[in-house]
């Protein structure tokens, strides 16, 4: 029997009966339910059956003109293709997407077929990669056979990740070399991103047979560092001397220019400048640690187990884009209970323009009957010694530069009564005697400093407190 709400000569199948009930009892709720609702149920039946309601326009599309006859124009729909996920593919599920119309972004395929054993010479690895990574081979499947051939140990050997925006991800592939031997902090081998045309990356433009310079780097991680919505890679070559093991970071991205180095090293121009960050005993983490909007590489670390290095102070060092590089931020110190920490922190205040603080830290390194203090290879008492006097002489001069001679005059005859006849104690003395305000500060402390070289040895242990501190010489005592 037809339903007596159903317009005559109209017939429903079940499912599409209880669908126009459905929004029959909604329309009539709000007391709607005129012919024209019932027309528009009737045209959204039909949609409602296949279980899609399109709520609006289909995506726009664009007629090109082609010539199909002379004189005549047949127009061509051409759509713009969804957004796809990284790691997504397009395809069409009808078989026929004329213009791009109907594609869709789908997971890729991979091959169900396990890969042929992965080749034991670099060449042909090259070669077997590509070829897996066109095929659209599970990656699962190609670790597998990396491991099965001893070119890596675990999954923390493989990122996969779409460094250059092509919505397709690159593998990153630790190799290790099983012919040659191990080192006690790891194994030969080789880093590469490798894509449909093989490896496009290599941490190590070519094997060697020198373990100490063919070390397999780890992955440390994947991240965006520059704010441009692509990943940049950070790679870590641990090295380990006798004592002390060094953490070698490099953080590599991808540029106009292909896969590049992105690590400015604070001084360029030195010879031995490399885009590396390196860091004694390291731990990482990656954060945006000032509130800007970008992850920041945080190294901590700076400890040395040579007993030849004395005692150093560690710390973090910060890194972070600056528009076109990856450059050294921020240096935090670890708190420290030691005299000459205080000291060394006292001087990159002053050398950093901040007076205030280095007047405070030169005054607690004197001072502070808390703080240790560790000779090195000298007595406590000469150590002890040597810090008060390098710190007396900054905090003269930190007097005379803002603008209070009368303090600077106390703290020389403070000086003078309790180190007398000392490096410190005349050079002080000639500071304060030939002042004359900031302008003639140079030609003072050129002056102090050629006087100075009379002296064996003007800083008397601050020369000498280990390989892992800096080493303060008569040039020190000016900044």
């Amino acid at each position: 029997m037809r339903d007596s709400t159903t317009p005559r000569g109209v017939r429903r199948a079940p499912r599409a009966i209880a669908l126009w009930l459905i929004l029959s009892l909604l329309l009539a709720a709000c007391g709607r339910l005129d012919s024209l609702n019932i027309e528009r149920l009737e045209s959204l039946i039909p949609t409602l059956e296949t279980g899609r309601l399109a709520t609006e326009a289909p995506p726009p599309t664009t007629a090109v003109p082609t010539d199909a006859m002379p004189g005549e124009t047949t127009p061509i729909l051409m759509c713009t293709p969804p957004a796809c996920a990284p790691g997504e593919v397009y395809a069409c599920p009808t078989g026929d997407c004329p213009g791009g119309c109907g594609t869709v972004c789908a997971a890729p395929t991979l091959a169900a077929e396990p890969p042929s054993p992965a080749p034991a010479d670099w060449e042909s690895l090259e070669g077997w990669l590509a070829e897996r990574r066109r095929n659209g081979t599970d990656p699962a499947a190609v670790r597998a056979a990396l491991r099965a051939a001893g070119l890596q140990k675990s999954d923390d050997d493989w990122r996969a990740a779409d460094f250059d925006g092509d919505l397709r991800d690159e593998w990153v592939t630790v190799l290790y070399d099983p012919t040659m031997p191990a080192v006690p902090w790891g194994f030969a081998g080789d880093l590469w991103i490798v894509n449909e045309t093989g490896p496009v990356f290599r941490y190590y433009v070519a094997p060697s047979s020198d373990i100490f310079e063919f070390t397999a780097p780890a992955i440390v991680g994947v991240a965006d560092l520059t704010g441009d919505g692509l990943p940049e890679l950070i790679a870590d070559a641990r090295v380990c001397g006798a004592h002390t093991c060094y953490g070698n970071y490099r953080i590599i991205g991808h540029t106009a220019d292909g896969y590049r180095d992105l690590v400015r090293p604070p001084d360029p121009t030195e010879a031995q400048a490399a885009p590396v960050i390196t860091m004694s005993y390291p731990d990482v983490r990656l954060e945006d640690s000032d509130s800007d909007g970008l992850i920041e590489f945080l190294v901590h670390g700076g400890a040395i187990g040579s007993a030849g290095a004395g005692v150093v102070r560690p710390r973090t060092d910060v890194w972070g884009w600056d528009g076109a590089a990856i450059v050294p931020a921020e240096t935090i110190l670890d708190p420290s209970p030691y005299r000459h920490h205080i000291l060394y922190e006292a001087n990159d205040r002053m050398a950093g323009g901040d007076l205030a603080e280095a007047l405070r830290l030169y005054e607690a390194a004197i001072n502070d009957g808390a703080l240790r203090d560790d000779g090195f290879v000298h007595s406590l008492e000469d150590t002890y010694a040597s810090i008060s006097q390098f710190a007396a002489f900054r905090l003269i001069l930190i007097d005379l530069l803002r603008g209070a001679p009368a303090r600077a005059a106390e703290r020389l005859a403070w000086l003078q009564a309790t180190y007398p006849a000392t490096a410190a104690d005349q050079a002080a003395a000639q500071l304060v005697a030939n002042w004359n305000g900031p302008a003639n500060l140079d030609s003072v402390c050129q002056t102090i400093e050629t006087n100075l070289d009379v002296w064996e040895n003007p800083t008397g242990t601050l020369a000498d407190m280990g390989y892992g501190n800096p080493v303060l010489t008569a040039a020190d005592f000016c900044p």
